[in-house]
């Protein structure tokens, strides 16, 4: 199949219309895992069972022939390089492709995609939220000091460890390569208390040390300013009131069914959510938002592709 690439056509027809509904799509590609993070989201969602790779390439078949193009897809699930040869066939029908993985497992040499590898804070709060002791927590780092791939690291803010993003920072700018690091915050359950979720008032106070620590760390703190504002109670209660998801994405299980209201599943406590999408969907929903993305990742890459010729191999 020939390589699904972004053209002139598709960015005018975003920056004319916005991002098509269903243009949006995550994928579960597996309910397994190999670890058992205190704050996962799928832990508590039942399947046995999923798609092979051949009944996924009919269904994605069947998605293309679609009106809706397929521009962006987000590979996960419990662990999705658990079954690379899912991805291998499914992410040359999206444009942009992001794996979030745990990175416990090698990257596939994949430099058209983005990896996006979950680190749960420092070494300590690691070991705690994961259950993974000795090594991984130094393998993860390994396998995530890829400079020949595009990987940024995702952070989710919890009560347990959010103690930890000032010590984070500098440690995986000083012995990485990565792109840098992405915040989000825990999503809880319906049933869930404060154990690991933060209410508005910390939340707003740990966003303020974010936009304070991205006049030293800029890029590296790979949210922007704009998305990191949005993420304050006083702009994201307004946004989760009609999240901006529903209006373009589309969220498929691993049995391929659709899955309601997001990845996150029916469980998760929409009101105290977390999670970047809302965010992301209304910034790429919103045209004039979108122009301002568009250009300050340009920028972006080309500061990337300039720093990687300075550094030495």
């Amino acid at each position: 199949m020939e390589t699904n690439r972004w053209t002139l056509s598709d960015y005018l027809r975003v920056g004319l219309s916005g991002f098509p509904l269903d243009s949006l799509v995550s994928i579960d590609v597996t309910y397994r895992c190999n670890l058992h993070c205190l704050h996962c989201y799928f832990s508590r969602q039942d399947y046995t069972s999923e798609l092979s790779v051949e009944e996924w390439i009919r269904h994605l078949e069947r998605m293309k022939s679609r009106k809706s193009p397929l521009y962006i897809c987000g590979w996960l699930g419990e662990e999705p390089l658990l079954r690379p040869e899912v991805i291998e066939a499914g992410k040359q029908y999206f444009k942009s492709n992001l794996i979030f993985t745990n990175g416990t497992m090698e990257l596939p040499s994949w430099p058209d995609c983005t990896f996006v590898v979950s680190v749960p804070g420092t070494k300590i709060h690691y070991q705690e939220l994961t259950g993974a002791e000795g090594r991984i927590y130094d393998l993860v780092k390994d396998h995530a000091n890829r400079p020949d791939l595009r990987v940024i690291v995702s952070f989710c803010i919890t009560r347990k460890n959010a103690s930890s993003i000032l010590s984070f920072l500098p440690e995986w700018q000083n012995d990485t390569k990565i792109r840098g690091v992405f915040f989000e915050f825990h999503t809880p359950r319906m049933d869930e208390g404060k154990e690991l979720c933060l209410d508005w008032t910390e939340r707003d106070s740990v966003l303020d040390t974010l936009l304070n620590l991205k006049k030293t760390y800029k890029d590296f703190i790979y949210n922007t300013s704009q998305m990191l504002k949005l993420m304050k109670s006083a702009h994201l209660k307004k946004i989760l009131s009609d999240c901006p998801f529903s209006h373009m994405g589309l969220s498929l299980d691993p049995t391929g069914h659709i899955k309601l209201p997001c990845t996150l599943g029916l469980e998760a406590d929409c009101q105290r959510c977390g999670c970047i999408l809302p965010v992301f969907s209304l910034i790429l929903y919103k045209r004039g938002w979108l122009f301002r993305a568009f250009v300050e990742g340009i920028k972006r890459d080309a500061r990337e592709r300039r720093k990687m010729r300075r550094e030495p191999c």
